[in-house]
């Protein structure tokens, strides 16, 4: 577990982006990071918790081998091996992390290599040369990913505490606390508990650009199942037993 945090969009970040960083201490016991864009609109903030490659040239947020990238993560890729593989052509690899992986993945697929894939995520990428943050959520949404727009500016974290420890409003959102206490349901799947604050859905991705936001859908899993072969009875034994 580590916690990831940001603000895109917002004059001098530093003093909001740390009470973040703060307010996560809890997820990352190992490191603390923060990077700063050259005009100091855009911050983002990482907690620690080291899996793989303890090295401190694994801390985030990581950058790019020319700087042109930003990204802080949470999770963890279990074929990064795989992918290095493949990628190792293309990139000169300073880490033995999946967090490097990760990120030259992103700049060789672009958003495509979401399918390739195969863990748990959270994740936000800053480009500094298009000035735009690209944000991503696991198939199932094992990590958390909550965020919020306000005063024209983004800001997202694994918890919804570190928004608070923000500024960002605690306005209650009365039709996902009347739905919780009468059904037990928790509101729609990009909504919280909370008017000012939402949640990037499993399997979606964000995309902010000139104050513009918007997310897609990514993994479709009724559409995948649908797309599957259908085995005879027979074919399901001999595949079960064969086991």
């Amino acid at each position: 577990m580590c916690g990831i945090s940001g603000i895109v969009g917002k004059s001098e970040p530093k003093e909001q982006l740390e009470s973040m960083v703060r307010a996560q201490s809890h997820r990352g016991p190992d490191a603390t990071g923060y990077y700063y864009n050259p005009d100091n609109s855009t911050g983002l903030g990482h907690n620690r918790l080291s899996i793989i490659d303890l090295n401190a040239a694994a801390n985030q947020p990581f950058l790019s081998s020319d700087g042109r990238y930003a990204m802080v993560f949470n999770g963890e890729i279990y074929n990064y091996p795989e992918l290095r593989a493949q990628l190792e052509p293309h990139f000169p690899f300073r880490t033995h992390s999946d967090t490097e992986v990760l990120l030259n993945a992103f700049i060789h697929w672009g958003p495509r290599c979401l399918d390739r894939f195969n863990g748990m995520f959270s994740f936000a990428i800053w480009d500094q040369q298009q000035q735009s943050l690209f944000a991503a959520r696991d198939r199932f949404g094992v990590k958390p990913f909550h965020y919020a727009i306000h005063q024209n500016a983004l800001y997202f974290a694994s918890e919804i505490k570190a928004l608070w420890a923000a500024g960002i409003p605690r306005s209650p959102r009365a039709s996902v606390w009347a739905g919780y206490l009468s059904y037990g349901t928790y509101g729609m799947p990009d909504e919280t508990f909370w008017d000012s604050i939402a949640q990037l859905p499993a399997g979606h991705y964000l995309q902010w650009q000139n104050s513009q936001i918007s997310t897609t859908r990514w993994y479709h899993f009724v559409e995948r199942i649908h797309s599957m072969p259908a085995l005879a009875e027979k074919e399901v034994v001999e595949a079960w037993t064969s086991t």
